[in-house]
């Protein structure tokens, strides 16, 4: 398989009153398309930072993220932010959505940004696979927690980006709905040939990706197929 995204010597420094907070110290791991990935790591231990510079949320203090063989970080951020929305969608812990629209203009937002229209029959079948069709005119408000989490995957893969990244998804559900949660992750980006990056503490999340990297004290310390 090719490889879609890399990081390459990531280092990552935090500037703080009580001293410096080194979150990365020399990461480097590829990714490949169209697989499953898990970060995993303890509270603190840089993952979450890791998934943000991936994404093009956070710039590394030094090193390179390469996307399709560009250095996102060697771009504007104007360029970095076309990147994120037309290969990257993202679904994070607290949804995101925004409450004054519809289910169905939370789902098309990156589009719309993007000065696009949505494909009329891949939304359906995308909203069809989530289980949300019916949900559309509805507002996040109306919705339980799980069915919003469902509304912010639409979202994320609308825009047939390249690369779904996921920050702890799972962590305002319970176990029940979090489960079926990261399965629906898991089955959309199958279903759309995405690669899917998730940043959890959940060891049976890990378990279902087709690759465990876990970071510790900033380090990518295990890559396990």
């Amino acid at each position: 398989m090719s490889v879609i995204l890399s990081a390459e010597n990531v280092y990552k420094t935090y500037h703080a009153v009580s001293g410096d907070v080194h979150a990365l110290n020399g990461v480097s791991i590829s990714f490949e398309a169209g697989l499953f990935y898990a970060i995993v790591g303890r509270s603190g231990s840089g993952k979450s930072t890791l998934l943000h510079i991936l994404g093009g949320l956070d710039r590394p203090t030094s090193g390179r993220v390469i996307l399709n063989g560009q250095d996102i970080y060697a771009c504007s951020d104007q360029q970095r932010a076309i990147y994120r929305r037309r290969f990257m969608g993202f679904v994070f812990q607290q949804f995101n959505l925004l409450e004054e629209y519809t289910v169905l203009n939370n789902i098309c937002m990156p589009l719309k940004l993007d000065g696009k229209k949505p494909d009329p029959q891949f939304l359906a079948q995308v909203t069809e696979l989530l289980g949300i069709g019916d949900k559309l005119k509805k507002y996040p408000s109306e919705l339980s927690g799980g069915e919003q989490q469902r509304v912010a995957i639409a979202r994320s893969v609308l825009a047939k980006p390249q690369l779904v990244f996921a920050d702890e998804p799972t962590g305002n559900l319970d176990r029940e709905t979090g489960a079926a949660t990261v399965q629906l992750l898991r089955d959309s980006a199958k279903a759309f040939g995405q690669t899917l990056i998730v940043v959890t503490h959940d060891a049976e999340i890990a378990d279902l990706a087709d690759r465990a990297i876990q970071i510790e004290d900033g380090r990518a310390v295990v890559a396990v197929d």
